[in-house]
């Protein structure tokens, strides 16, 4: 009797459907605590990974920063040496072509192949492998060039001193004479006497005379020179033209370290066509040689030139 009371009643007087909703209700929350912890654990996870992954990136795109900066400033150096090494070796070229007519004694010649080894230095040491071996190739062949155009001219800026001291005093006697041209209209204005008129005409005929004299001393001393002008200048024709094809495969390939376009096709066209180039350099050659007053030009010097590498 009593278990068949406790059995309607339900469990400590509770009835049991209330005891039904507890439980539901517990196991509800069992169930829903259950899956809250899991997907926050779940989530937790995903967190981590997420973290882990943007640590990751970060790290990267640091990484990829440090090495833009370190590249940029590396283009940066290269962009100010290899244009401030391209222009002295264009310099050096004006300097030895200008040396013939350079003053004996005017400053240390050395000093213009001292600039340009210097900023060719740089270029060694800071170029890839390609550009590096191009500049130790163009340092050698300027030297060359440079004492070979050194002994050539020296013949001649040796008698052009004289000739330099000539114009000097060709200068000073014609403004001499501009200084009496002027006295004596002064003179004539002021109605002086004749004798005076007669003196200074006399000494200003006298120091014109003198300075056509001496114009065609210098005449006489420029023409012997020439000779030796066109000596020097068949001598070093040949080595410059070597210089300058060094020079333009080295600007070739700085080009391509500074991401810029070689034109190798362009470079090849210009150096390897020897029909076009022979005519250009003949042009050049002819116009020396009719400066020298020779005409028709003698034999062009011809040098035996590296080819270009294949590939490059």
């Amino acid at each position: 009797m009593e278990t068949a009371v406790q059995t309607v009643q339900g469990w400590l007087g509770a009835p049991w459907f209330i005891w039904s909703g507890v439980i539901s209700a517990v196991v509800a929350t069992s169930v829903a605590a259950l899956t809250t912890c899991a997907s926050n654990k779940h989530s937790l996870a995903l967190l981590k990974k997420q973290h882990a992954r943007d640590n990751e990136e970060a790290n990267r795109q640091r990484e990829h920063d440090a090495k833009q900066k370190d590249e940029d400033r590396k283009g940066a150096i290269r962009r100010e040496v290899y244009a401030s090494a391209v222009v002295e070796a264009h310099e050096l070229l004006r300097y030895l072509g200008g040396l013939p007519d350079r003053p004996l004694y005017a400053g240390n010649d050395a000093d213009s192949l001292y600039s340009f080894l210097k900023a060719n230095a740089k270029i060694w040491l800071i170029a890839d492998a390609e550009a590096a071996h191009l500049s130790q190739d163009l340092e050698g062949d300027f030297t060359k060039v440079f004492f070979d155009q050194l002994h050539a001219s020296r013949p001649i800026r040796e008698l052009m001193e004289p000739v330099r001291r000539q114009e000097e005093n060709i200068a000073f006697a014609k403004s001499e004479a501009r200084r009496l041209a002027s006295q004596l209209t002064d003179a004539r204005a002021k109605n002086a006497g004749q004798e005076e008129q007669k003196k200074l005409l006399a000494l200003m005929e006298e120091i014109n005379k003198y300075a056509e004299e001496l114009t065609l001393v210098r005449q006489q001393e420029i023409r012997k020179i020439l000779p030796l002008r066109m000596e020097a200048f068949t001598a070093t024709f040949g080595k410059f033209r070597s210089v300058q094809r060094t020079l333009a495969k080295l600007v070739s390939a700085l080009r391509k370290e500074l991401n810029l376009p070689r034109d190798d096709d362009e470079f090849m066209k210009q150096l390897k066509d020897k029909e076009q180039l022979k005519d250009e350099e003949q042009q050049a050659w002819a116009m020396v040689n009719k400066a020298h007053g020779i005409d028709p030009p003698g034999p062009m010097p011809e040098i035996v030139e590296p080819g270009w590498p294949s590939g490059r």
